[in-house]
């Protein structure tokens, strides 16, 4: 099957160095990029990452710098595990030193702010073109996996469009297919698909619909609203994923109800505790206090209005941070909004297929559309 030589993990906060631990204890040679000096030495020399993973030890072998031209030099595959905030800058950094044909995928999640891009069309604008992009998504407490705890997780990584897409397919299945090998040797399972943006969208929304729980557990509105809260969820991502061109079965994978129901159900999350503290009427004082799903529920507006979508679990999440309403009242709309199974995008069919032709043309990426999806085109 053969496996990448190198990889390289862009990001030392807890996810990208528990993926670099992963891969490093699956047998590859894993270099560990992150801003601070004084952190990679301490990664290098001591392996320990005092800052975010302080009481956990690393396997031994793993590299760590700060020159992302040394991180990156013949690395096959590469994580790119910043804040979602941080990636195109990150992106723009690395690509001068980027191999050819290297397989790249975001390990953030989230929609960035002001464009409303998903991760993988922010890499596919700032990165070269004969590179292959993908992002990968799934449950994940970082602590776990670095101690070699079982997780399973989802890479989606498009088909290549590229002149020879025989020969790149073969290399992308070779390298893919290695990192694999190596992450069920550290402990990680992982699935394949093509579709990229089901992957990105399970992982951004599941964060926000995670603050709603949390704001019901402080809230005490109990376990049956808990689980309305997560159906309402799911029905926001699916009626997402749809509109944008994906396809909602990703969502039944690792990187889309498992990673709902991890973050969702575990005061571990950020996320959950951010929502918690909402209910209690906490507010955070600044921006560094804010989890991932805070800040993807104010970014995926732009898709909204784009699309023409609303999507109730962001609309409840936002009112709260912005006071607009109590959590209890933001929670008491949102359980009091029925679901119309029968309505899955929100306007019609051949809007949505029109929609997402544009957005896929635009952005580059191309699922495959559902047979259904194919016929209502037609």
């Amino acid at each position: 099957m053969g496996q990448p030589t190198r990889v390289a993990v862009i990001g030392a906060g807890a996810w990208g160095t528990a993926l670099a631990c992963a891969l490093r204890r699956g047998g590859l040679e894993v270099r560990l990029w992150a801003r601070r000096p004084d952190l990679t030495q301490a990664i290098a020399t001591q392996a320990r990452n005092p800052r975010h993973l302080p009481e956990l030890e690393l396997p031994a072998g793993l590299k760590a710098g700060s020159r992302m031209a040394e991180v990156l030099d013949g690395a096959d595959a590469v994580f790119m595990a910043v804040p979602s905030a941080a990636l195109r800058e990150v992106a723009r950094t690395a690509a001068p030193w980027l191999q050819r044909r290297a397989v790249v995928l975001a390990a953030c999640k989230g929609i960035e702010q002001g464009s409303g891009a998903l991760m993988t069309q922010v890499l596919q604008r700032e990165l070269r073109p004969d590179v292959l992009i993908g992002a990968i998504g799934g449950p994940s407490f970082a602590h776990e996996v670095v101690r070699g705890l079982p997780a399973a997780l989802t890479v989606g990584l498009p088909a290549p469009r590229l002149r020879h897409a025989v020969d790149v397919q073969r290399h992308a299945q070779r390298t893919t297919g290695g990192l694999c090998a190596a992450f069920a040797a550290g402990g990680v399972q992982i699935d394949m698909t093509d579709d990229a943006i089901g992957v990105q969208v399970g992982g951004a929304l599941k964060n926000m619909i995670a603050i709603a729980c949390g704001m019901a557990m402080s809230c005490e509105q109990g376990e049956n609203a808990r689980a309305a809260i997560l159906t309402r969820g799911l029905h926001d991502m699916r009626r997402l994923t749809l509109a944008l061109g994906g396809r909602p079965e990703t969502l039944l994978s690792s990187a889309g109800a498992g990673d709902l129901f991890l973050t969702a159900s575990s005061a571990q999350s950020r996320n959950t505790r951010l929502g918690m503290r909402l209910g209690r009427g906490e507010f955070p004082s600044g921006e560094g206090e804010l989890a991932e799903g805070a800040l993807s529920s104010q970014s995926v507006q732009v898709l909204e209005r784009r699309l023409g979508l609303r999507l109730h679990v962001a609309a409840a999440v936002r009112n709260v941070l912005g006071r607009r309403q109590t959590a209890e009242a933001a929670l008491q709309s949102l359980l009091n909004q029925p679901v119309q199974q029968d309505d899955a995008l929100g306007f019609p069919v051949a809007s949505a297929v029109h929609a997402h032709r544009l957005l896929r043309d635009a952005q580059g990426l191309r699922p495959t559309l559902s047979r259904a999806q194919s016929r209502q085109s037609q």
